[in-house]
């Protein structure tokens, strides 16, 4: 006789394959979606802050007389441009981790694109490192532990096996 809590787990995909699913999870919608509604705020957590060169101390009178000059206006809407092309590809591998975890279900194909996904996470790590803010740093390395040992519990574990 089985017990109820032996049932709940059978039906259950294994931590793995869940954590997958939190990670596809995560890139749609906090790193991907939210990246292209507001690029400052995602630039801010990703750890590349945009840059600007308005502040808020001037006076009325002092920020009518100088305006900005072309030249910061496009760096600004440079940055934006590629914290926003950031955030697309988190939502294009938002959508391959859920469409691989919730419709294909074939657990050694998902560690494959999780370990894919290995070698943006590591750039944007190297990236933050050498131009962002150093605080940052730690969140890109703890999702580079996150892709290669999620990644390779799935490789090793294949439909048919068991959940432990």
């Amino acid at each position: 006789m089985s017990t109820p809590s032996r049932n709940l787990f059978h039906h259950l995909p294994p931590p793995a394959e869940c954590l997958a699913l939190i990670v596809g999870t995560l890139e749609l919608l906090p790193f991907g979606i939210v990246g292209l509604r507001d690029p400052a705020i995602f630039a801010h957590g990703y750890g590349l802050p945009i840059t600007t060169t308005t502040t808020s101390t001037k006076t009325p009178s002092s920020a009518s007389s100088s305006s900005l000059s072309p030249s910061s206006v496009d760096s600004e809407q440079t940055q934006k441009a590629l914290l926003s092309a950031i955030a697309a590809r988190n939502i294009q591998n938002g959508i391959l981790l859920l469409t691989f975890g919730l419709v294909l279900r074939d657990r050694r194909s998902l560690g494959v694109v999780v370990l894919a996904g290995l070698v943006a996470t590591v750039a944007d790590t190297v990236i933050v490192r050498s131009y962002g803010v150093r605080e940052k740093v730690l969140g890109h390395v703890v999702g580079v532990v996150n892709s290669a040992v999620i990644g390779g519990c799935l490789l090793g574990w294949g439909r048919g096996d068991g959940i432990w």
